[in-house]
């Protein structure tokens, strides 16, 4: 099995404008709780070095987003965290360890403001009975499949009330450690899954995992601030 990579790597990602952080940003997408078998959780194409020892606890977490506005312009993306970390020096912390974006303004500024290891990928979205089918592909092949629909009404969240400390989001990239506390708010429905599908070469395994909580996040804003960032201390 092969180790963690970035599809493109930092030295041949196109020249795009620059946009700083902090961001805001408005669209609406999925949010997955989800439990995966250990294998697939602890997969090292998808759990980078610096995390590979540590320990973890949690949901594993899948999102899809549409964002309609971003200081980026819109774009779409697919993420994934395995867990919540416990990192060598204490602190808990959850990580995007496997991010595709449909936009190369997106998957600079997101690996230059934070760390996080996007990568380019084409998205569409399409309506499926009274749900949704998303598909991602990348490299000439699929990395995902989804079919969801929502159901319930819609009722008003805010990420913003969790303490920091339960908000905190670590990446690794390029010798650098970043950290942030983002915040969110808007309207979620419960939702049902119908099919998940990945090619585990790009993204987790998804055929066996059980579904612990579907959202529909509808009309919502993110906010990601500006990320603290240091040079990565040997282990």
């Amino acid at each position: 099995m092969s180790e963690w990579r970035l599809l493109t790597p930092d030295s041949e990602l196109p020249e795009v404008p620059a946009a700083p952080a902090p961001w805001r940003l408005t669209g609406d997408g999925w949010i997955l709780l989800l439990e995966l078998p250990e294998a697939a959780r602890r997969d090292p194409r998808h759990l980078p070095p610096e995390l590979r020892d540590c320990p973890l606890g949690g949901p594993a977490i899948v999102m899809f987003v549409d964002y309609a506005e971003s200081p980026a312009g819109p774009y779409r993306e697919l993420l994934y965290i395995p867990g919540r970390f416990t990192l060598p020096d204490g602190a808990h912390a959850w990580s995007v360890t496997r991010i595709y974006v449909s936009t190369w303004e997106s998957v600079a500024n997101g690996r230059r403001n934070w760390g996080i290891p996007k990568d380019r990928a084409d998205f569409a979205r399409e309506q499926a009975g009274r749900g949704e089918r998303l598909r991602v592909a990348a490299e000439g092949r699929m990395v995902a499949e989804l079919e969801l629909g929502a159901r319930g009404p819609r009722l008003p969240a805010r990420a913003g009330l969790l303490p920091a400390s339960l908000r905190r989001l670590v990446q690794f990239h390029a010798g650098r450690r970043f950290e942030l506390a983002p915040g969110a708010h808007g309207g979620v429905r419960l939702a049902r899954v119908e099919r998940l599908a990945s090619d585990p070469g790009l993204f987790p395994a998804l055929a066996d995992a059980r579904v612990r909580l579907a959202l529909k996040a509808e009309r919502f804003t993110l906010e990601f601030p500006v990320a603290t960032s240091a040079a990565q201390t040997p282990r």
